[in-house]
């Protein structure tokens, strides 16, 4: 995971991120990741790159570069077309990137993290059910074990079926065929592991689930590539944000969608973005940290089911659904009256600031926000996945894609070729 934070009024764009990468089951951790470009090295654009920073086993920054190579002087009206482009460019140029070992490499990947993912739901189930069934015989346990095996893939196909435009044409049916031998050679651990007979029902319901998750909407805790493309259209005075899901290459089709999409206007004069690892952003602006403020929900919904419970028996009268219609409008008055006072006492008031923020200042809190996340992650005993230098860019109108910090690995004593070059690209 990493942290990157997109900030934007009416005057300037500020894009900002940290160098972790991890690698190794996310147990390894590099602090040189790069993952913020200009997009053209031309026009007020810019790219940065979220979640995985590769894609396909291909680091992005090569592709990124690639695409900055070929757009050269060309511009766009909007930043939506360069968007556009970048995802054409993507879709006309993989092959230059990737092969079909490769894709066959990736869907042995994600089988086996939707086996683990399996294993470890139905061990929850057979543990909840181990009281029930500890006087059963082992046939009968065979036989409870694997109806709820059955179940459980059942709930997993259901879970998403949302097909992507780009795959409504790609059948099951093919996808078996395609990927039917890299399939099968990993089952057998899977079944011999979980001590369930393997069964074409079981098999094919598992081709279903990985199916959809090749294929549909993607999940908010799935492991994609996320790209941020921010700055000016040259038809545009007020800067623009938007970012990319990229997945995997399947039958020639790429698998992405986008999840947002905002925009300086006269009305709406700032905009804050964070990416990835947004908690301690959240914390900033909403005055409360969401995981507090979720357990908090909890502690009152449980305390209320409580009280409900004494006040049926204390007043028989009243019947369940009404104690629940009246002890539910309590948990939604609650939540409302949190809701308006963090928009009301700190959202409100940090956005209507950020869009009078000179772009010095804005820069300072783009920083402040990765730094503070990477303090958190170090001071907490979970892997340091937030950390290293951090980059930052300044993107305007006018001036265009501008530095501000950037990781420097080139000498630039021994290397004034290479900057000879940089500099004639303008």
């Amino acid at each position: 995971m990493t942290a990157e934070i997109g900030i934007l009024n009416k005057t300037s764009v500020v894009l900002a991120a940290d160098s972790a990468a991890t690698i190794s089951s996310h147990r390894k951790v590099f602090n040189t990741a790069n993952k913020l470009f200009p997009l053209s090295n031309y026009e007020p654009v810019g790219l940065m790159i979220y979640n995985n920073s590769n894609w396909m086993g291909i680091p992005l920054e090569i592709i990124v570069k690639s695409y900055t190579k070929t757009l050269q002087d060309k511009s766009f009206p909007a930043l939506l077309e360069y968007r556009d482009d970048f995802l054409k460019f993507v879709k006309e140029n993989f092959k230059r990137f990737i092969n079909s070992d490769q894709i066959h490499e990736l869907i042995s990947f994600r089988l086996y993290d939707l086996l683990e993912t399996l294993s470890e739901t139905f061990k929850q189930i057979i543990d909840e059910n181990a009281e029930l069934w500890k006087d059963f015989t082992p046939d009968q346990f065979t036989y409870e074990s694997e109806l709820e095996f059955s179940k459980m893939l059942d709930m997993y196909s259901k879970i998403t079926d949302d097909i992507l435009p780009e795959f409504s044409s790609y059948k099951l049916e093919e996808f078996k065929l395609e990927f039917k031998k890299t399939i099968d050679k990993i089952l057998p651990g899977f079944y011999v592991k979980n001590k369930v007979s393997r069964k074409s029902k079981y098999t094919q319901k598992i081709y279903k689930v990985l199916f959809n998750e090749l294929t549909c909407k993607f999940s908010d805790d799935e492991d994609f590539t996320g790209i941020v493309i921010a700055g000016y259209g040259t038809d545009e005075i007020f800067p623009s944000i938007c970012d990319i899901r990229l997945g995997e290459i399947l039958d020639n089709k790429l698998r992405f969608d986008f999840s947002m999409t905002d925009s300086i206007s006269i009305n709406e004069s700032a905009i804050v973005c964070p990416f990835a690892q947004r908690d301690m952003v959240d914390t900033f602006f909403l005055g409360i940290n969401p995981q507090i403020s979720e357990e908090l929900g909890t502690i009152l919904i449980e305390e209320l089911e409580n009280s409900m419970k004494s006040f049926s028996k204390k007043y028989p009268e009243f019947s369940k659904d009404e104690l629940k219609i009246h002890f539910g409008k309590i948990f939604e008055n609650y939540s409302k009256r949190l809701r308006n006072y963090c928009v009301k006492n700190h959202i409100n008031p940090i956005i209507k600031s950020v869009g009078y923020l000179r772009k010095e200042d804005l820069v300072e809190l783009a920083e402040s926000v990765i730094n503070i996340t990477s303090i958190k992650r170090k001071t907490n005993s979970d892997i340091q996945s937030v950390g290293g230098p951090i980059d930052i860019a300044v993107i305007t109108k006018h001036e265009g894609f501008i530095w501000i910090k950037r990781k420097d690995s080139i000498n630039k004593d021994i290397n004034s070729a290479f900057f000879n070059r940089e500099f004639k690209k303008y």
